[in-house]
């Protein structure tokens, strides 16, 4: 099989990080919703990913905090060593790891060992500042009025709006990932590793915790384990109400990632009701290429709803 044709960026940063040694063994990876191409590739027997993300026009200083936040993780030990950065092609070359992405379990040692690298993380050095996520959420917003002629429920928008001024309060900064679905945490035999930082900055660290509990801990029990776990004592009742707050934060978040991801399929599918988060999350876990996105989106918005609810009677 012959090697794939390569981007120019791609190609130029290639003979940048390694002048004169031979690249062997490229395949291409999945870039998942994020739409970026990804290389695995090896020289001299090591492998490496390579990465290239089109600029973003809405947000001019994405890949110098992408760059910096990774490197800065790299120091903690949590994220792949950045081996090359290539601004002008937003390229970045990364350490490949031996590991597998993170699936929901009940091993509380996997537990542990996730819940240490996100307190690694969050303790460390400070993240630059980007977006925030209610402007975020405004970018999803419009893309998928561009792509579908509607934009995210009004609801949806309207609900974290809420929810981001009721956490305001308690919230501090930390250097947060800002993305933590199971495949942009991988695990390997001594460590576990975040990928793709592509949203880093800083950010609410219980939020990251909430990411998380989406999908590799959905069960409630799971859920106060982690908090437990990264707290390194048991929850208090401030601490659990936190929680709720970045949970529904986090569905929300979510929901409209799978919202652009439905709309660039045309939209939802015609009149199906929104079923238990569970169920779905069981579908999309075993066959996700058989799972409609807008299914995932309107299951999430389902419980994003339900969390929000909660924080609401919690409140008064």
């Amino acid at each position: 099989m012959s090697a794939p044709e390569l981007h120019p960026d791609l190609a130029a940063a290639l003979a940048a990080a390694f002048p004169g040694r031979p690249v062997a063994d490229v395949t291409p990876l999945s870039g998942g919703f994020s739409g970026a191409t990804l290389l695995a590739f090896a020289v001299d027997g090591a492998p490496y990913v390579a990465k290239r993300c089109a600029p973003d026009p809405s947000d001019p200083g994405r890949f110098a905090r992408e760059t910096a936040c990774m490197r800065l993780a790299s120091e903690r030990g949590v994220a792949p060593r950045l081996r090359h950065a290539d601004a002008r092609a937003g390229v970045t070359i990364m350490d490949r790891i031996a590991g597998t992405p993170l699936r929901p379990t009940r091993d509380p040692s996997l537990l542990g060992r996730v819940a240490a690298t996100l307190r690694r993380l969050h303790d460390g050095p400070p993240f630059p500042r980007g977006p925030s996520r209610i402007d975020f959420l405004r970018s999803l917003d419009a893309q998928c009025a561009a792509l579908a002629g509607v934009g995210l429920p009004a609801e949806l928008v309207r609900t974290a709006d809420e929810l981001e001024r009721v956490g305001a309060p308690h919230a501090r900064a930390a250097p947060c990932h800002r993305d933590l679905n199971p495949n942009n945490v991988l695990v390997s035999a001594d460590r576990v590793y975040l990928v793709d930082w592509t949203t880093a900055g800083a950010g609410d660290p219980f939020v990251d915790l909430a990411q998380l509990g989406v999908f590799a801990y959905p069960r409630p029990e799971q859920r106060e384990a982690l908090l437990e776990a990264y707290l390194g004592r048991p929850a208090s009742d401030d601490d659990r109400a936190r929680a709720r707050v970045a949970r529904a934060i986090a569905l929300a978040y979510y929901a409209a990632g799978f919202f652009l991801a439905a709309a660039r399929l045309g939209g939802l599918p015609a009149g199906e009701e929104p079923r238990p988060l569970a169920e779905v999350l069981a579908a999309f876990g075993a066959a996700p290429d058989r799972t409609h996105p807008g299914t995932v989106a309107a299951a999430l918005l389902r419980e994003m709803r339900r969390e929000a609810q909660d924080v609401s009677r919690g409140r008064s």
